[in-house]
């Protein structure tokens, strides 16, 4: 990878809607040089406005030229959902690794296309779920798959913000890809995947806006493990922006943004032996029920937080820069390495990420007839 100056890896970018510019303001964190030579948009206008906020040389309106360019090591594309597989194709036909945003493919079906263009033609590909690569999220990952919440059984998401419906904007326009699920589930059904494991059944609803896209979305995935996910999204309010992973012998509540979490606490726990007001200490049991010593648990209730302190721990992982690098920097190495794939991010996981939404959307799709 390189041209005349080897250390500097060059970066051309297909899309110029917010996310590309927080993903140029994120190179900046690398600590080998990256650089933007070439940015590409549907209309000049717009290229030639992106280029000239964040100083990149040359604006096109033409992705194929941006792709094939001579000074281009690396195509991030943050296009519209609808159009990431065209592009995405654009680079592997030139033999350029590509990085596509989540969503990584405007279905299953497409994504699939993507994954089996890029291992035919031996170039790397990942779709850009830059939340599995916040130092925060490495580490909950490392103690989940070391036993530390024991037997997993359940995990939570939420990802709500409110915004005005706008059809003139991707994420209210269906035929581009629109979608509460789509543009928030979709870091919530990635991160249960990557927790739990494989999905195996999906159950989903939504409430559709008036530009025909899923506004609010509630779904409950079922996992070969047996666990399961509950993923809640919206378009139309806001908060409950964190998630949590639950097991037998412990959580890990991970605080907002869900995109990019810096602090979680963990909780161990010890299962209760007998149920209810039953069994042994359930005399005691009984008389914490009654109203005085409700009144005095009520009060002490800090206390009680704070006695139990010692079962918590917390989790304080922050990121450099706004955090987009890492992904980036995933990219650069494993291209390096001249590997296909990413072990964190690997295609087959996009494609089943996909898959759930897909299932998810026939859903409402079919109760709307």
């Amino acid at each position: 990878m390189g041209g005349p100056d080897s250390s500097a890896t060059r970066w051309a970018i297909l899309g110029t809607g917010e996310v590309s510019r927080k993903f140029v303001v994120g190179l900046k964190a690398l600590d080998e040089p990256s650089v933007v030579t070439v940015v590409a948009s549907r209309t000049r206008a717009n290229a030639e406005r992106f280029a000239r906020d964040l100083g990149v040389p040359r604006a096109t309106d033409n992705y194929a030229a941006a792709v094939a360019a001579d000074d281009v090591d690396v195509v991030y594309v943050a296009t519209p959902p609808s159009e990431h597989e065209t592009h995405a194709l654009l680079a592997i036909e030139h033999d350029k690794p590509v990085l596509v945003e989540k969503p990584f493919a405007i279905d299953a079906a497409a994504a699939a296309r993507i994954a089996a263009a890029a291992r035919a033609a031996e170039v790397f590909c990942m779709e850009a779920m830059w939340t599995r690569f916040m130092p925060l999220v490495i580490e909950i990952k490392r103690r989940v798959d070391a036993g530390s919440l024991g037997e997993l059984r359940a995990f939570d998401a939420s990802f709500r913000a409110a915004e005005v419906p706008d059809v003139g904007q991707s994420q209210f326009d269906a035929n581009r890809g629109g979608g509460a699920l789509m543009h928030r589930g979709v870091y919530g059904v990635s991160m249960a995947r990557h927790v739990l494991g494989p999905v195996a059944g999906v159950d989903a609803t939504a409430r559709l806006g008036v530009t025909g896209v899923d506004e609010d979305v509630a779904a409950v995935l079922r996992h070969e493990s047996g666990a399961l996910s509950t993923v809640t999204a919206s378009l139309r309010t806001s908060g409950g922006h964190g998630f949590t992973i639950l097991g037998t012998e412990g959580r890990i509540d991970v605080r907002g943004p869900i995109y990019r979490p810096v602090s979680a606490r963990m909780v161990a726990f010890s299962p209760r032996r007998g149920g209810g007001l039953q069994g042994s200490g359930g005399l005691l049991r009984t008389i914490s029920e009654f109203d005085v010593a409700q009144r005095v648990r009520q009060r002490a209730d800090g206390l009680v937080t704070m006695l139990r302190g010692p079962r918590s721990k917390r989790l304080n992982h922050p990121y450099r820069g706004n955090g987009y690098h890492y992904e980036a920097l995933e990219v650069i190495a494993a291209s390096a390495r001249r590997q296909q794939e990413s072990s964190v991010m690997p295609l087959n996981e996009s494609i089943e990420v996909m898959a759930v939404i897909d299932a998810a959307r026939k859903m409402w799709s079919a109760s709307a007839r």
